[in-house]
C-alpha cells in the first residue's frame, strides 16, 4: 500500500471487445481487468473462469463447464475450483453473504449476476505495464465480520497516538483488523503505509533486516534501526508490525526508539502480548460476539451475530451451504464453543461439506472436550484455537496431513512448483500436492492468492506453527527442510540467468519476494543440522539480489560467513573468487574502508587466477583498483588496473573491459594525465546512451552510461569546461533518477555533480544536489556518503555567510579520515583553508594546507597540486611573504600547464596577475592572463571567469595608454 500501483497510460490506444460491470472493464483479447482505468492482478485459471461468466450472463455455469474452461484436459478436484473462484471473488471485493457479482448455485455451479453491458471501447496500449508492487504490500483484505466498532476505535487512537498495539490470542483476527485499520487511516498517511510480516522471521536478529526490507530502505546502514527511524523521521506513514510475539525484544527496542524520535509517522502492533513500552496504547482485541446458549433464534435473527455472520459466510463460500432456522441453535453452539474466535470458526465452518451443523456440534464436542470448563470455567483462547487446529488436521487424510506438514518450511507464500518439490521426499506425487493444496484451502487451514498467472499459497501464522511441530513428528518429513534449501537453491540460480533477460523491475519483484525463505534456508544450511556445502552455493546465488536491490548490510554477514566457511572445506575457487568479489563491493560502501576489504579483494584475485577465469580476474583487479583509489592510494590502484586492462587482449569479449578502461583512466586523472585519462573518458561517453527499452541489456547501457559520467566531469572542469562538466554530471543525476539506481545516482551526486557545483560557483545547484543527496541516503543508506554530504551542506552554508559553517567543514573532513575516504581528501583540506583564511585564522589554515599538501604527495593525487600550491601561496601574502608566495605561484601556474588543467591555470595567473598589478607590473599581468582568458569557450559566468575578467578590465585602461592593451575576443582552441 506504501506505493500504490501505477499504470502507464503512454502511446496509442486500440479498440477492443469489452464487457463493463460495475467499476469494471473486460477486455479477453488482453487478458486484462480493469477497476477504474486499472489492472487488477488475475490468476490466469481466475481469469478463464470469470470471461466464461461474463460471456453468458445470467445463466447457469456448471461445475463442469468451468473446469473444462479453466483446465482443459485436466481431471481434478473441485476443490481446485472453490479456490481460484474464492480468489475470483475476493478480486471483486465480492466477499459478503449477498453476491454482487457472482452467485453461487448449490451443488450445481454458479452465474454471473451483475447487469454486462458489451461494446467496442478503446483501450491504451500500455495499461498492462504497471508498476511491481512493493516488498512491504500486506495481504489482501478478506470480507470483515463484526469488526466496525474496533476498527473505529483503533483508527481514532491512531489519530492521537503515535503507537498503538493491537493484543490478543492467536486467531482472534489482530492482522484482518489491522489491514482494515490500515485502508481507513490510509488518507492521514501522506507518505503511505508500510507492512512489515514479522512472521517470515524466526530468528530475533533479522528484525532489523526484515524491517529495512519491507520499508525499501537499501545499502549498507551501520544501524538498521537507527536507518529506519531516519528514514520515518520527517514521514508521515503508518508502519504495521505484524505478529511481533515471537520477536518481541526487537520491536519493543525499537518502538522505544521510535517513540523517542518527535515523527509524525505511527506505529501500529499486532501481538500476543503487548510490547511493553511506557508510551504503548494497547487495545485488546476480543471474540465475535455469538448468542447466548438456549435462546431461540430464527436465521434472521442469528446472522446479526457477528460470529453466526463469518461461520455461514465462510459455509456458503466453501460448501453451497443455506442458512435455515433449523440450524440456528447447533451453529449457535458452534460459534459459542469455539469462543467467538474467527479463525476457529473458520476452521469448523469449513467442515460443512461434510457435516451439518448438528453433526458438528457432537464432533466438536468428542474431540475437544468443549463441555468440560476450565478452572476459571472456560478454556484460555489459545488452547481452543490450537484444539481447533488439531481436530481439523485429525480430519484430514494421510497426505493431506503430511502436506500440511511439509508446508510449514515455508516462510513466505509459496507457489504449486516449489511444494511439489518439498513433498517428493516425503513420497507425495503432483497430484496428491495439487488437491491437496485445493483441498487445505477449502478447509481453511491453507490461504492463496493470486499472482501473475498462478496462485500462491500461503499458511498462516498459527496454523504454521502447529504444522511445524506435526512435520517434526513425523519421520517421513525427516529431509523437508533440506529439500526447502535445495528449492530456493534452484530458484536463486535460476534467478541469475533469468537477470540476463528478464525485465530489471519484474526480476526484481519476483526474486525479493522470495528473501524470507532464502534467510531461513541460509539459517538452516549454516546451522548444526543444516549442509554447509550447500549453504556456500546458495549464498553465491543470492548474490545478483542482494547486488540488484542493494541489501548490503544483509550481504556482508551472509558473505563473510560463507567465504570463511568456504576456505576450511572443499570448495572451488571460482566460488570462492565470487564471493570474495562480493564482499569486497559490499564492503566497498560501508562507512570505514577496512582492510578487510582489501584481504577480500586480494582473495578474490587469487581464487580468479587459480581458477582459472579471466573474467573475474579483471572484476576483481577492478574492484581492487577502485578500493585502492578510495583510500588515496592512486599508484598502487594504477598498477592492478593497467593489469586489468592488459587482459582484454587475452579475451575481447570480457564485459569488465571497459570498466576496467573507466577505472584506468579515472587513476591517471588523480595522477594528474589528463591528456591520457581524456580520450579514453570521452571515447566511453560516446559508446554509452541512454537506451529507451527495458531489457537487461537495456538497464546495463544506462548503467554504464551514468557511470562514466562519474569521472568524466571533473576532468573537462579541470581542462576549463565548466558547462560541459556541469551538464554531464546533471545527465548522469537524472538518468540514474528515471532508472532507480539509487547507490548510482549518490555516486554521480557524490563524484561529479556536487564537486562540479562547488567548484564552479554554482551555490542553486549545490543546494539542490545536497538536499537531493540527503534524501537518497534514506532509502539507500550507502554510509560512506554520509559525511560526504556533511561536507558540501558545510561548504554551502560557508559560502553563504555562516561562520560557525567551517567547523563543520573540519569536522566532515576529519570523519572522511577517520574513515579512510581520502580520494580527494586533499581538495577538501584546500577548501578548509581557504575558509580559515576567509576568517583571518592564519594558523589554522596554515595547518590545514599542509595536511592538503601532505596528503596529496603521499597518495600520489598529482591533478590537485596546483591548487594546493595557489592556497599555500595566498596564506603567504597573508602572513607578509609576497616573495615566497610569487615563487609558490610561478610553480603552481608550471605546474597547472604541465598537466593541461586550463582552470587551475586561470585561478593562479589571475592570483598572479593581481599580484603583480599592485606591485607596478600591470603590463606583465594582462601579458599572463589574457591569453590564459582567451582560451576558454564557455562558463563566462563561473566566479573565476568573472574574477579574471573584472581583473583584466581594471587593468587595461592603465596598460592601453602605454600600448600594452590585448584584444578580448577569446581564442576558440576547443569546441565543446
Amino acid at each position: 500500500m506504501r506505493a500504490a500501483t501505477e499504470t502507464r497510460q503512454r502511446g496509442t490506444g486500440r479498440r477492443e471487445l469489452t464487457y463493463c460491470f460495475g467499476p469494471f472493464r473486460l477486455i479477453p483479447s488482453r487478458q486484462l481487468l480493469l477497476l477504474n482505468g486499472r489492472p487488477v492482478k488475475l490468476g490466469g485459471r481466475a481469469f478463464e473462469l470469470l470471461q466464461l461468466l461474463v460471456q453468458r450472463c445470467g445463466e447457469l455455469v456448471s461445475k463442469t463447464e468451468l473446469m473444462a474452461a479453466a483446465w482443459p484436459g485436466t481431471f481434478l478436484h473441485d476443490s481446485n475450483l472453490k479456490v481460484n473462484m474464492w480468489s475470483l471473488r475476493r478480486s471483486l471485493g465480492d466477499t459478503q453473504i449477498e453476491p454482487v457479482y457472482i452467485a453461487t448455485v448449490a451443488r450445481r455451479g454458479y452465474k454471473f449476476i451483475a447487469e454486462v453491458q458489451i461494446s467496442m471501447g478503446e483501450v491504451d496500449d500500455d495499461l498492462a505495464l504497471a508498476e511491481p508492487v512493493p516488498s512491504s504490500s500486506p495481504p489482501l483484505l478478506r470480507g470483515i465480520v463484526g469488526r466496525e466498532s474496533e476498527i473505529d476505535e483503533i483508527t481514532g487512537l491512531l489519530t492521537s497516538n503515535r503507537h498503538v498495539t493491537l493484543a490478543g490470542a492467536g486467531g482472534i483476527g489482530k492482522t484482518t483488523v489491522a489491514l482494515a485499520v490500515a485502508q481507513a487511516f490510509a488518507p492521514q498517511c501522506r507518505d503511505g503505509v508500510c507492512f512489515v510480516d514479522l512472521a517470515t522471521i524466526s530468528d530475533p536478529t533479522l528484525f532489523g533486516a526484515a524491517l529495512l526490507t519491507a520499508l525499501g530502505i537499501r545499502g549498507n546502514p551501520d544501524n538498521s534501526l537507527a536507518a529506519a527511524i531516519d528514514y520515518l523521521r520527517p514521514r508521515q506513514m503508518l508502519v504495521i508490525l505484524d505478529n511481533c510475539e515471537h520477536v518481541l525484544p526487537a520491536t519493543t527496542i525499537f518502538a522505544g526508539r521510535f517513540m523517542a524520535e518527535a515523527s509524525p509517522s505511527r506505529l501500529l502492533a499486532t501481538s500476543r502480548e503487548p510490547l511493553g513500552t511506557a508510551t504503548e496504547h494497547v487495545v485488546r482485541l476480543g471474540s465475535l460476539v455469538s448468542p447466548k446458549p438456549g435462546h431461540a433464534l430464527t436465521a434472521d435473527q442469528a446472522i446479526r451475530f457477528p460470529a453466526v455472520q463469518l461461520f455461514v459466510s465462510r459455509a456458503a463460500e466453501w460448501a453451497d451451504y443455506q442458512f435455515v432456522d433449523d440450524d440456528c441453535e447447533a451453529v449457535a453452539a458452534i460459534c459459542h464453543s469455539l469462543d467467538g474466535l474467527p479463525l476457529a470458526i473458520e476452521l469448523a465452518a469449513a467442515q460443512i461439506g461434510r457435516f451439518n451443523p448438528r453433526q458438528l456440534v457432537e464432533l466438536l464436542d468428542q474431540n475437544l472436550g468443549f463441555r468440560v470448563p476450565a478452572a476459571d470455567g472456560a478454556p484460555p483462547r489459545h488452547e481452543t484455537l490450537m484444539a481447533t487446529i488439531d481436530w481439523s488436521f485429525r480430519l484430514l487424510s494421510q497426505r493431506e496431513a503430511r502436506l500440511f506438514g511439509l508446508l510449514s518450511v515455508f516462510s513466505e507464500a509459496f507457489e504449486v512448483e516449489d511444494a511439489v518439490f518439498v513433498a517428493e521426499a516425503a513420497g507425495l506425487t503432483p497430484v496428491d500436492v495439487v488437491t491437496g493444496l485445493g483441498s487445505l484451502v477449502a478447509k481453511s487451514l491453507l490461504s492463496a492468492q493470486a499472482h501473475g498467472a498462478s496462485l500462491r499459497y500461503r499458511l498462516l501464522d498459527s496454523t504454521c506453527r502447529y504444522a511445524g511441530d506435526r512435520r517434526r513428528a513425523d519421520p517421513a518429513c525427516d529431509q523437508a527442510l533440506g529439500r526447502h534449501a535445495q528449492r530456493v537453491l534452484t530458484l536463486f540460480e535460476q534467478s541469475e540467468e533469468e537477470w540476463k533477460w528478464r525485465e530489471p523491475a519484474d526480476w526484481t519483484q519476483r526474486y525479493l519476494g522470495r528473501i524470507a525463505d532464502l534467510r531461513a534456508a541460509l539459517s538452516w544450511a549454516f546451522g548444526a543440522h543444516g549442509d554447509p556445502v550447500l549453504g556456500i552455493r546458495l549464498t553465491v546465488a543470492a548474490i545478483t539480489l542482494w547486488s540488484e536491490t542493494s541489501i548490503l548490510s544483509e550481504a556482508q554477514a551472509r558473505l563473510a560467513h560463507a567465504l570463511a566457511l568456504a576456505k576450511t572445506i572443499p570448495c572451488d575457487d571460482l566460488s570462492k573468487t565470487k564471493l570474495a568479489c562480493a564482499l569486497g563491493w559490499s564492503l566497498f560502501y560501508a562507512r570505514k574502508m577496512s582492510n578487510e576489504n582489501e584481504i577480500a579483494w586480494l582473495d578474490a584475485i587469487l581464487f580468479a587466477k587459480r581458477a582459472g577465469n579471466i573474467e573475474y580476474q579483471q572484476r576483481a583487479l577492478v574492484g581492487f583498483g577502485f578500493y585502492l583509489l578510495q583510500i588515496g592510494e592512486v599508484p598502487r590502484a594504477t598498477t592492478y588496473l593497467e593489469e586489468a586492462t592488459g587482459l582484454a587482449d587475452r579475451d575481447r569479449d570480457l564485459t569488465a573491459t571497459s570498466e576496467a578502461d573507466r577505472a584506468l583512466a579515472w587513476a591517471r586523472a588523480f595522477a594528474g594525465d589528463l591528456n591520457k585519462s581524456r580520450p579514453v573518458l570521452d571515447r566511453l561517453a560516446a559508446t554509452y546512451s541512454l537506451a529507451e527499452g527495458r531489457s537487461r541489456k537495456d538497464a546495463n547501457e544506462v548503467y554504464r552510461f551514468i557511470t562514466v559520467r562519474f569521472n568524466l566531469p571533473f576532468v573537462a572542469w579541470m581542462q576549463g569546461q565548466a558547462e560541459y562538466a556541469a551538464r554531464l554530471a546533471s545527465d548522469a543525476v537524472d538518468a540514474a533518477d528515471r532508472s532507480g539506481h539509487w547507490v548510482s545516482q549518490s555516486n554521480a551526486f557524490g563524484l561529479a555533480a556536487l564537486p562540479v557545483a562547488l567548484e564552479t560557483g554554482n551555490l542553486d545547484g549545490l543546494a539542490s544536489y545536497t538536499e537531493r543527496l540527503r534524501r537518497n541516503l534514506e532509502r539507500e543508506r550507502i554510509s560512506r556518503w554520509v559525511p560526504v554530504e556533511r561536507y558540501f551542506s558545510a561548504c554551502l552554508r560557508e559560502l553563504r555567510g555562516d561562520p560557525l559553517a567551517v567547523e563543520d567543514i573540519r569536522a566532515a573532513i576529519d570523519e572522511l579520515t577517520e574513515c579512510r575516504f581520502l580520494m580527494r581528501i586533499g581538495s577538501y583540506l584546500a577548501v578548509l583553508a581557504r575558509a580559515y583564511l576567509t576568517q583571518g585564522r592564519i594558523a589554522e589554515a596554515r595547518q590545514a594546507i599542509t595536511r592538503a599538501i601532505e596528503h596529496q604527495e603521499r597518495q600520489g593525487e598529482r591533478w590537485c597540486r596546483a591548487e594546493l600550491q595557489r592556497v599555500d601561496a595566498a596564506i603567504l601574502l597573508h602572513t607578509g611573504e609576497p616573495l615566497r608566495a610569487e615563487k609558490r605561484l610561478q610553480r603552481a601556474l608550471a605546474e597547472a600547464r604541465a598537466i593541461g588543467a586550463l582552470t587551475f591555470q586561470l585561478r593562479i595567473a589571475t592570483d598572479l596577475a593581481a599580484h603583480w598589478s599592485t606591485t607596478g607590473r600591470k603590463s606583465k599581468a594582462i601579458r599572463l592572463l589574457s591569453p590564459i582568458y582567451g582560451e576558454f569557450t564557455e562558463g563566462f559566468e563561473t566566479p573565476d571567469l568573472l574574477a579574471a575578467k573584472r581583473l583584466l578590465e581594471r587593468l587595461r585602461p592603465t596598460a592601453q595608454g602605454r600600448g600594452d592593451h590585448h584584444g578580448m575576443a577569446p581564442v576558440h582552441a576547443r569546441d565543446a
